[in-house]
């Protein structure tokens, strides 16, 4: 299995390494470390914004799931592949960006889904649009609860 590495993320591994030694050579890892959560935190926040400025524009469909991506990690995650025709009559097949431990639906099932006209591959079932952001949005707030703690052990 191969991991695709985008150029962003060397960058965000290039400022964290200088940040982190920056940080510790000042005898601050802690303020470093802190800093790299909010340059997270912000990141995440503007995902959170871009995915749900792209939900406002999406059209519904109809989908019949075909069937299940694998993981191929130690755990076993599914995500359910789609079949649905856009409404300018193109056909697609796609995989859901979000897997679970358990299949939701049985292949060959209908379900309503809505898609971004401007990349169709990208869709999410009807009434689980949460399932985009959740992840981003837990790293958030607890993320953000340990950062304060640590701001106040450092501070006190």
């Amino acid at each position: 299995m191969t991991m695709k590495v985008e150029k962003i993320d060397y960058i965000w591994a290039a400022v964290s390494m200088v940040i982190v030694g920056v940080s510790f050579r000042r005898g601050e890892l802690i303020n470093g470390l802190l800093m790299i959560y909010v340059l997270m935190a912000l990141l995440f926040a503007y995902h959170i914004y871009v995915v749900r400025r792209r939900l406002k524009s999406s059209i519904a469909a109809v989908c019949t799931v075909t069937d299940y991506y694998v993981s191929p990690t130690g755990k076993k995650l599914f995500a359910p592949i789609v079949k649905y025709e856009t409404e300018t009559g193109r056909e697609v097949t796609s995989i859901y960006t979000v897997s679970s431990r358990k299949k939701s639906y049985e292949i060959g099932e209908e379900a309503t889904i809505c898609y971004s006209p401007e990349d169709p591959m990208f869709f999410y079932f009807l009434g689980k649009e949460h399932e985009l952001t959740k992840d981003y949005s837990m790293f958030i707030f607890i993320g953000g609860i340990i950062a304060v703690t640590l701001f106040i052990i450092d501070h006190s």
